[in-house]
């Protein structure tokens, strides 16, 4: 290799070395840095997200009674256009409280789902829990977008009535409804316990 090939080869590595961080900077560092400020919303999302999935399991199924105290703490959001930090971390406190600890170490144990983007910038992140099976999972391919960090502030997603415009809300508010339709159904049944009987 001749001197003039290497000062070139050189200047290629170091010019890739230097656009890589800004790269990174550009496609991730603007959507971690939004996670970071609503932690407890994420947080939280993956938590209804593993509710579902033991709930899947009988050995960790949640009673009738849960399910209606699960009810308490969520369904109230859904009529929120906007979740604080503060809102978040007390839904979180307050659903704690109603699982055993058999049941919190079942959902610590359950592998986070891949991160495909977040808010505006593709089809899952922060659609809903997260998962392709679970409600705001990935809706198919789709091209991403930029995310507006400052509409996006305070984002709640388990708002029920998102702008008719915004499909991918829309579809991860119906996969909601069908996730609390069956809270509902099991809650029913500690309400039909809890009737007095006939005689």
């Amino acid at each position: 290799m001749t001197r003039v090939s290497k000062l070139v080869a050189v200047s290629v590595v170091l010019a890739l070395a230097l656009a890589a961080p800004a790269f990174a900077q550009g496609q991730g560092g603007q959507f971690g840095q939004f996670r970071e400020q609503h932690k407890f919303t994420f947080q939280l999302m993956q938590m209804v997200r593993h509710i579902g999935e033991i709930d899947k399991a009988p050995k960790y199924a949640l009673s009738p009674g849960q399910a209606q105290q699960v009810l308490a703490v969520l369904k109230p959001l859904r009529g929120k256009p906007k979740l604080t930090q503060d809102q978040a971390k007390q839904a979180l406190k307050d659903l704690k409280r109603v699982f055993t600890v058999v049941q919190l170490n079942a959902m610590a144990r359950i592998k986070p789902a891949p991160r495909r983007g977040g808010p505006g910038f593709g089809a899952g992140g922060a659609g809903g829990p997260g998962s392709s099976g679970g409600p705001g999972g990935n809706m198919g391919s789709r091209p991403r977008t930029r995310m507006d960090p400052n509409a996006m502030k305070n984002f709640n997603p388990f708002y029920r009535n998102p702008k008719a415009t915004d499909e991918w809300s829309a579809r991860r508010a119906q996969r909601w409804d069908r996730f609390f339709s069956g809270l509902e159904r099991k809650s029913k049944q500690a309400k039909a316990s809890r009737k007095p009987g006939r005689g």
